[in-house]
C-alpha cells in the first residue's frame, strides 16, 4: 500500500482555459488574414474593379472567396492530421484514448471542411458569372455542378468531408481510422485533378501528379503536427506519438520540398523563364514559401537533435514551445500557398493568335487552335466569353460535348447562333449557361442574332 502510495502519478499536461483558447483562435485568425491579405497584393490577386461593361460582385465575394479556400485548406489538414494520429500515430485495434479524442475532432473538422467548401463553391460561381451571391440562378448553378471542373470537384470535396463527418464518431479502431484517411485524401486530392494552375499546364498529367503530392504531403505534415501538440497531451502518449511523427514528417518535408519545386519550375519554365518569372508576384510568393520551407526543415532538424532526446527523458515543455511555433509558421505558409494558387502565373511572351472570328459560310475542317490571351480564369474557365466587344472563344471542344457560355456583361442578352443552323443558344446577361456542341468535327461561324457585330468560330475536334 505506500509503495502505492509513493508511485507518481502520471503527468497530465492540462488544456488551456477555454477563454485562453478563444483568445488563441482569435489572434491566429487575425494573423493569417494578414497574411492572406498581404500574399494577394504581392501576387496580384487582390479584388479589381470590374471593367467596364462588365458586371460585378461585390467585396464580400472578392475578399471572401480567398477566405473561404483558406478555411478549406485548414479544415482538410486538421481532418487529415486528426485521421493520421488515430490510424497512424497512436493507433490500436480499440483506439486509445487520445486516439479517441482526435477522430472526435476528425467529425468536427470534416463538417467545417464541408461548409467551407459549399461556401467557396457558390462564392467561386457567383465571381464567375459576375454577381452577388443572392443574385446566382439555379441554371447557373447547374451548369457550374455538372459541366465545369470545379463544380465537380467542388462535389467531390463536399462528399468526401461529408462522408467523414458522419462516420469518424462510430470510429473505434485504427483500421476504421486509416480508411477514413484515403477518404479524406481523396477528397483533397480532386480538385487538384480537376482545377488550378495544373489542369491547364501543357502537362497536364506530370504537372497533375506533382501538384497532388505536393498537397497532400502538406496536410499530412502540417495536419500531424497540429494533430500531436493538441491531442498528444499526455506524458505517456506523447514521446511516443512525437517519435512516430519525427518518421513521417522527414518523408512528407522531403515529398512537398521535391514536389514543390518541380512545380515551380514547371510554371516557370513554361512561362517566362525562371530567372525572370522569380521577379513577378507569382515568383516572390515562390521564394516566401520556399524559405518556409527552409525555416521549416531547420525546424524538424532542432527537433530531432534536442527536443525530442529531451522529451524521452521527461522534458516535453521544450517541444511543445518549438512545435508551437513550427506550427504557426505552417499555417502561414498555408495562407502563401492559397495566394499563390489565386495569383496569375507570370505570362509567356505575347505570340500572334490565330483567328477565332470573322465571317465564314460553312463549317470547315479543324484547324490548329491557339487560345486569345488575356481570358485565363483558371479553374473556373469556360469554352466561350461575352463581353461588351464580343465573344470570346478560348479552347475547342469536342463533338457531341456540352459547351459552357458565360455572359458577364451588365448589357441585354445574347444568343449564340451557328451560321448553319446547328446551334442557337439565349445567354441572358449575367449568367451561365450551356448547348450541346455539333457532333460532327469543324470549323462553326457563328454570330448573335440581337448583337449582329458580335462573331466567333467554335472549333470542335
Amino acid at each position: 500500500m505506500t509503495a502505492l502510495l509513493l508511485r507518481p502519478a502520471p503527468v497530465v499536461e492540462s488544456a488551456p482555459p477555454r477563454r485562453s483558447r478563444a483568445a488563441l483562435g482569435l489572434a491566429a485568425g487575425l494573423g493569417l488574414g494578414a497574411v492572406l491579405v498581404l500574399a494577394l497584393v504581392v501576387g496580384g490577386a487582390a479584388p479589381a474593379p470590374a471593367a467596364a461593361g462588365l458586371t460585378a460582385p461585390g467585396a464580400l465575394v472578392d475578399w471572401g472567396l480567398p477566405v473561404a479556400a483558406l478555411a478549406v485548406r485548414i479544415s482538410a489538414l486538421g481532418t487529415i492530421g486528426t485521421l493520421l494520429f488515430a490510424a497512424v500515430l497512436l493507433p490500436g485495434r480499440v483506439l486509445p484514448a487520445a486516439a479517441r479524442r482526435a477522430v472526435r475532432a476528425t467529425s468536427r473538422w470534416a463538417a467545417v471542411w464541408a461548409v467551407a467548401v459549399v461556401v467557396q463553391a457558390v462564392l467561386g460561381l457567383a465571381r464567375l458569372v459576375g454577381v452577388p451571391p443572392q443574385e446566382l440562378t439555379a441554371e447557373s448553378a447547374r451548369v457550374f455542378l455538372t459541366h465545369l471542373p470545379a463544380g465537380d470537384a467542388a462535389l467531390g470535396a463536399a462528399g468526401a468531408a461529408v462522408v467523414v463527418a458522419l462516420s469518424a464518431r462510430r470510429c473505434t479502431g485504427s483500421g476504421a481510422a486509416m480508411l477514413l484517411l484515403l477518404v479524406a485524401g481523396a477528397g483533397v486530392v480532386l480538385p487538384v485533378v480537376l482545377t488550378g494552375h495544373s489542369a491547364a499546364a501543357e502537362d497536364h498529367l506530370l504537372a497533375t501528379a506533382i501538384l497532388a503530392v505536393h498537397v497532400t504531403a502538406a496536410c499530412v505534415w502540417v495536419g500531424g503536427l497540429l494533430a500531436v501538440l493538441v491531442h498528444g497531451r499526455t506524458a505517456a502518449d506523447l514521446p511516443r506519438v512525437a517519435g512516430r511523427f519525427s518518421a513521417v514528417a522527414l518523408g512528407a518535408a522531403t515529398a512537398v520540398g521535391a514536389s514543390g519545386l518541380l512545380a515551380a519550375w514547371s510554371v516557370l519554365d513554361d512561362g517566362p523563364g525562371l530567372l525572370a518569372g522569380l521577379g513577378s508576384g507569382y515568383g516572390l510568393l515562390l521564394i516566401g514559401k520556399t524559405a518556409a520551407l527552409v525555416a521549416l526543415l531547420a525546424f524538424g532538424r532542432h527537433h530531432r537533435r534536442c527536443t525530442l532526446p529531451a522529451l524521452r527523458e521527461g522534458r516535453s515543455g521544450g517541444f511543445r514551445r518549438f512545435a508551437a511555433v513550427e506550427g504557426g509558421v505552417m499555417l502561414a505558409t498555408v495562407a502563401l500557398a492559397v495566394a499563390l494558387a489565386a495569383s496569375p502565373p507570370p505570362a509567356t511572351p505575347p505570340a500572334i493568335p490565330t483567328a477565332t472570328s470573322g465571317p465564314a459560310a460553312t463549317a470547315g475542317p479543324v484547324e490548329d487552335f491557339t487560345p486569345p490571351p488575356g481570358h485565363d480564369h483558371g479553374d473556373l474557365s469556360v469554352p466561350v466569353l461575352v463581353d461588351p466587344t464580343g465573344f470570346t472563344v478560348t479552347e475547342p471542344v469536342p463533338a457531341g460535348a456540352v459547351v459552357t457560355v458565360h455572359n458577364p456583361t451588365d448589357d441585354d442578352d445574347v444568343t449564340v447562333t451557328a451560321d448553319d443552323g446547328s446551334f442557337d443558344a439565349v445567354i441572358p446577361s449575367g449568367s451561365l449557361t450551356s448547348f450541346p456542341a455539333p457532333d460532327r468535327p469543324g470549323s462553326y461561324p457563328f454570330g448573335s442574332r440581337r448583337t449582329p457585330g458580335f462573331t466567333g468560330v467554335l472549333v470542335v475536334f
